[in-house]
C-alpha cells in the first residue's frame, strides 16, 4: 500500500522482486550500456582511420584496427555479461513470483479454492509470468539502445 492508501503498481511492485538481486540488475544494466558505449564511439574510429591513415598518411593503421578489434572483444563480452546476468535476474524474479503466488493460493481455505477456476488460473499465471521474464530479460538491451541512440546522435553531429 502507499501512503495516499491507494494499491501499490505493478511496476513497483515489480521493481521491488528485482532489487532482491542487486548485483544482477547492475551487471546487466551496466553491462548493456558499457557495450552499447563502445558501439556507440567505434564511428569516430573509422573516421580516423578513412581520414588520417588511408587518406592524408599521417597515422599508422596498426594501433587503429587493434582498437576496432579490442572494441569487438570489448562488446562481445558486455554481451554476453547482459545476456546471462539479465537471463538470470529474469528466471530469479520468475521463480520468486511463482513461489509467492503459490504461497497465496495455499492460503485461501479450502472452500476459495474450489471456487477458483484452475485452468483459468495456471493459465494466466504461466502467460503472465512468461511475458514478465521476458520484459526483465529485454530491459536492459532496451536502455541501452537508448545510450546508444543518444550517443551515435551526438557522434554524427560532431563528425558532420
Amino acid at each position: 500500500m502507499t501512503a495516499a492508501g491507494g494499491k501499490q503498481g505493478w511496476a513497483r511492485r515489480l521493481t521491488a522482486y528485482t532489487w532482491r538481486y542487486k548485483g544482477n540488475v547492475l551487471l546487466a544494466l551496466g553491462s548493456s550500456l558499457g557495450g552499447m558505449a563502445v558501439m556507440a564511439l567505434v564511428p569516430l574510429v573509422t573516421r580516423v582511420i578513412i581520414d588520417d591513415v588511408v587518406g592524408n598518411k599521417t597515422k599508422d593503421m596498426g594501433p587503429w584496427a587493434g582498437l576496432f578489434i579490442g572494441a569487438a572483444v570489448l562488446v562481445y563480452v558486455m554481451t554476453y555479461i547482459r545476456r546471462y546476468y539479465g537471463g538470470r535476474l529474469a528466471l530469479d524474479v520468475q521463480h520468486d513470483l511463482r513461489t509467492d503466488m503459490y504461497a497465496t493460493i495455499a492460503r485461501l481455505d479450502g472452500r476459495r479454492q474450489d471456487e477458483l477456476s484452475t485452468g483459468q488460473v495456471v493459465g494466466r499465471a504461466t502467460s503472465d509470468l512468461q511475458l514478465i521474464q521476458g520484459l526483465l530479460f529485454m530491459l536492459p538491451m532496451t536502455i541501452g539502445n537508448f545510450l546508444l541512440f543518444g550517443i551515435s546522435l551526438g557522434v554524427m553531429l560532431w563528425l558532420s
